[in-house]
């Protein structure tokens, strides 16, 4: 391998710079399977035990129970590769704060987080532009795919959280590049490295194993003498020894692992893990459609830049002198994707829980990216145009809360754009370790919540960094040629990069632009059973309240609150009936008398009541309570001598905010 030149370290150090500042820019708070791998850190490092009783109570339900034990179901390499930072971090920050302070253990998370999977993610956007060179690739052209790597794929989302994908991911594929790229005189201790990677990427995620074995194949292929070969097997061996006696430490057996453990009395908490092999059927046509393209967690949805892979991959075939890095590259991420359609039978097992996309496919994702480096310079503006909405897609998950919940068939479109558009940003309020808020109303923060900035202003250092990123990068890689077109394609960038960020100041701004309705009633919406103890969470006007689910009523968290406000216009008197169908309940009262009444936090689904009113304007409030899962209300009156009818908006008009 020719040395690289200084020109091409500023075009690395910019890579790696952007994604890692920007995945440092978010915390994302808890999740069942990132609970899962700081709860067996901290058992190792606290108690000396590879059981997780204690912790897992309250933080995670992704565990097993064996003996008289409780376990994690992870691949244990997350949580003991992050083992060092998280020691050294907490050393730092013991003398600054009591470990009893909610902050203390989310700065712990946060920035174990930041110096071990943000970190190697942003390192693995370098390798991605060194290994599309090696390839071929112009400057550009690889710049343009790491990037896209970065921000335009669920990788983005998963960067900024500890999960076992993104690791497993990027382990397998610095291994591959490391082997890709041997030539004769490479010493063995790059494959020793090569190796060594293969299996943490294993151990991180067992999966991944179905691409760790392709690459080893190729490893023998590619390497051929005895010395690479012997130095790549003892590698790969070192990470295997150490899960077959993490195995054998907590369950007895080296080759015994922790899913198997669902076939167990006791583990009946996802029946579906236990039929087949450890829930592995085979590969269902319906799921394969739902892990590819459905809305809930279809990966060209939300990665549509990703639909190039298919064209790409053509070109790459007809690369003869590529052809053994093409059977690799596809059988990696056609073998996860064939391995998460054979899983399970519900979106907790397919869907990976939670998520934003597919999170089993997380690391086939490089494999994935790697082919579009082989598309033809005329697909430069489709590949563009797709790239630009995946990452306008991906920030919206990671700047919000990536942890989709089950209640939204679309939960990119009526979960994280409608948070993202009111300036609603990082949302989560599961903490790891218990206690209370970090930041407000959340656990999660992003950097700009952390110094308490107005939603809208939160993300606006991101995006300056963005726009000073992808303009030194057009201008270090001559993308375009011409001096012209580069200004105007900078231009271009930073104009889109802007609008992108601007988009939360449009709720800012619609009342003083007179662009909200005239008509309805204004809503306050609030998080927490109780309102008013925090200002509302949206302020806006409804112009009716007949809402069929939660997505039509915010996206709010739950458990939550809405109090809606106003004038009822009632055309003439006479005894008006009033009916309210809500999920989980709802009250309404006319000039401070109850009409129908508050339940409380409980499930009411249906009430009526009904009241004498002159003609005229009469103050109404009207509220509904989500406890949990899905919402909605209609609310519906009687007019003397009519039927049932929901209230009509010309009948109401809004208090102002």
């Amino acid at each position: 391998m020719k040395p690289v030149s200084a020109h091409e370290r500023r075009i690395e150090a910019a890579l790696f710079t952007v994604p890692f500042l920007s995945y440092a820019y978010f915390y994302q708070g808890s999740d069942q399977s990132t609970a899962a791998r700081f709860d067996l850190m901290r058992s190792i490092l606290e108690r000396g035990t590879l059981w997780i009783d204690g912790f897992c109570g309250y933080n995670t339900a992704d565990i097993i129970n064996f003996g008289s034990h409780i376990y994690s179901v992870k691949a244990p390499g997350t949580s003991l590769v992050c083992l060092l930072p998280w020691v050294m971090i907490r050393a730092l920050l013991l003398p600054l704060m009591s470990r009893n302070e909610p902050l203390y253990w989310a700065l712990v998370t946060y920035l174990t987080i930041v110096f071990t999977i943000g970190a190697l993610t942003a390192a693995l956007c370098v390798v991605m532009y060194r290994f599309a060179r090696s390839l071929g690739a112009s400057e550009g052209r690889a710049a343009a795919v790491a990037l896209l790597l970065a921000f335009g794929t669920i990788v983005f989302p998963y960067a900024t959280e500890m999960t076992g994908e993104p690791f497993a991911g990027a382990f397998a594929f610095i291994c591959f590049y490391l082997v890709a790229t041997s030539g004769k005189d490479s010493p063995a201790s790059r494959s020793f490295w090569a190796g060594l990677l293969a299996g943490f990427a294993v151990l991180n995620d067992y999966p991944v194993f179905l691409v760790a074995a392709p690459i080893g194949l190729y490893a023998l292929y590619r390497l051929r003498r005895a010395r690479p070969i012997a130095a790549f097997s003892i590698g790969a061996a070192i990470p295997a020894l150490i899960m077959f006696g993490y195995n054998w430490g907590a369950f007895g057996s080296p080759l015994f692992f922790s899913y198997q453990a669902f076939k167990l009395p006791g583990n009946e908490r996802f029946p579906e893990q236990a039929v087949g092999f450890v829930g592995l059927t085979y590969p269902k046509i319906n799921i394969l459609w739902n892990v590819l393209f459905d809305p809930q967690r279809g990966l060209f949805f939300c990665n549509p830049v990703l639909l190039l892979v298919v064209p790409a991959g053509g070109y790459f075939f007809k690369r003869r002198e590529f052809r053994a890095e093409w059977i690799v590259t596809v059988a990696s991420f056609v073998g996860l994707i064939l391995f998460n359609a054979s899983y399970g039978t519900s979106i907790v097992a397919w869907g990976g829980g939670t998520a934003t996309g597919p999170r089993q496919i997380v690391a086939a994702i490089p494999f994935m990216v790697l082919t579009l480096a082989f598309l033809p310079a005329a697909a430069n503006w489709l590949m563009a145009a797709l790239g630009v909405l995946s990452a306008f897609i991906m920030l919206v998950a990671t700047a919000t809360n990536p942890h989709f919940p089950y209640e939204y068939d679309n939960p990119v479109r009526d979960f994280a754009l409608q948070q993202f558009m009111r300036g609603d940003f990082a949302t989560n309020r599961d903490a790891y370790f218990g206690g209370d808020m970090i930041v407000d109303d959340s656990v999660a923060f992003n950097l700009g919540k952390l110094l308490h900035w107005p939603g809208p202003l939160q993300l606006i250092p991101l995006g300056i960094l963005w726009i000073i990123g992808a303009t030194e990068l057009l201008e270090l890689t001559g993308t375009p040629h011409s001096k012209a077109t580069r200004r105007l394609g900078a231009a271009a960038v930073s104009v889109a990069i802007a609008t992108i960020f601007l988009m939360p100041f449009s709720a800012e701004i619609g009342y003083p632009l007179g662009l909200q309705s005239d008509s309805g009633l204004l809503g306050r919406y609030f998080v927490g059973n109780e309102p008013g103890i925090t200002a509302p969470h949206i302020v806006r006007i409804d112009r009716e309240l007949s809402f069929d689910n939660i997505a039509q009523m915010g996206a709010l968290p739950f458990p939550s609150v809405v109090i809606w406000s106003g004038r009822l216009l009632v055309p003439r008197a006479g005894v008006y009936r009033f009916s309210i169908e809500a999920d989980d309940a709802g009250w309404l009262s006319i000039d401070g008398t109850t009409v129908i009444n508050d339940p409380g936090p409980i499930n009411r689904t249906h009430a009526d009541g009904e009241l004498k009113l002159a003609a005229g304007a009469h103050r109404i409030e009207v509220g509904e309570r989500n406890i949990g899962g899905d919402a909605s209300i209609h609310v519906y009156w009687w007019p003397p001598g009519k039927g049932r009818e929901t209230i009509p908006s010309s009948n109401l008009v809004p208090d102002r905010p």
